[in-house]
């Protein structure tokens, strides 16, 4: 029991069914991302918001901080979240563009190779994919996969890199057919360039690229930011400690 109004009961190992003054609200369910498991997901079913949080005796029941990942288009349920311990960590912003959204001209001085899974350098890409992603989750959702699980499991089989002077990977992206799937970079003075010439290469053969921007990912977020991109709408991680 929560309060004296809310009644919270477990009716299966991943379900929660919130009562209020005895009526049902519905449920929240839980579940893990063995990706991503330093947190137990909640997932809302819920027939109207309560006036009352159940959020702590949730916490204490699954002893693990508790994370919603949802759009932003769902306001009252967010606005419940945030007056009730949730904080927000992260805005995930998914855009599908083409040329003419760019807001300049795409420079063209700047080398990028394409490479595929058979290729000596994709586990050297996939080693560098690993290292980024594992960085840019750390201070929300911490990746706790293994990097031969991580590996097995994320990376597409093409893309494009680059390389610093030394013949170091500086950049790389991962993509399917029109899709960027992953960009990393540990060049913050070359990845523009970078970006410029892999959108010349994915524009020459689709008419649109679509991806995700993290705001908490700097290369993504440079990505984005070279289009007129409205940033209406977002996919977003509250987090409840």
């Amino acid at each position: 029991m929560v309060n004296a109004k809310m009644k919270l009961r477990k009716i299966n190992p991943q379900t929660y069914e919130l009562f209020e003054n005895n009526q049902s609200l519905g449920t929240i369910s839980t579940y893990r991302n063995l990706f991503h498991d330093s947190c137990i997901y909640l997932k809302f079913n819920l027939i109207k918001i309560p006036t009352t949080s159940p959020f702590l005796e949730i916490r204490k029941q699954e002893q693990k901080p508790l994370q919603v990942m949802i759009e932003s288009s769902h306001t009252k349920l967010v606005d419940f979240m945030l007056k009730n311990g949730f904080k927000c960590k992260r805005y995930c912003f998914e855009a599908e563009v083409s040329a003419t959204d760019l807001k300049h001209p795409l420079r063209t001085n700047f080398k990028v190779v394409p490479f595929i899974a058979t290729d000596p350098i994709y586990s050297k890409c996939c080693d560098f994919l690993y290292k980024y992603y594992k960085t840019t989750h750390e201070l929300v959702s911490p990746l706790t996969a293994s990097k031969n699980e991580f590996i097995t499991e994320v990376p597409t089989k093409t893309g494009y890199y680059s390389l610093d002077k030394q013949g170091r990977l500086n950049n790389v992206a991962f993509t399917e057919n029109n899709e960027i799937a992953y960009l990393c970079s540990v060049d913050p003075t070359s990845c523009s360039s970078f970006i410029d010439n892999l959108l010349i290469k994915i524009f020459k053969k689709y008419s649109t690229t679509f991806f995700e921007a993290d705001d908490t990912d700097w290369a993504a977020s440079e990505l984005l930011d070279k289009f007129n991109y409205k940033k209406n709408e977002s996919f977003n991680t509250y987090i409840y400690e």
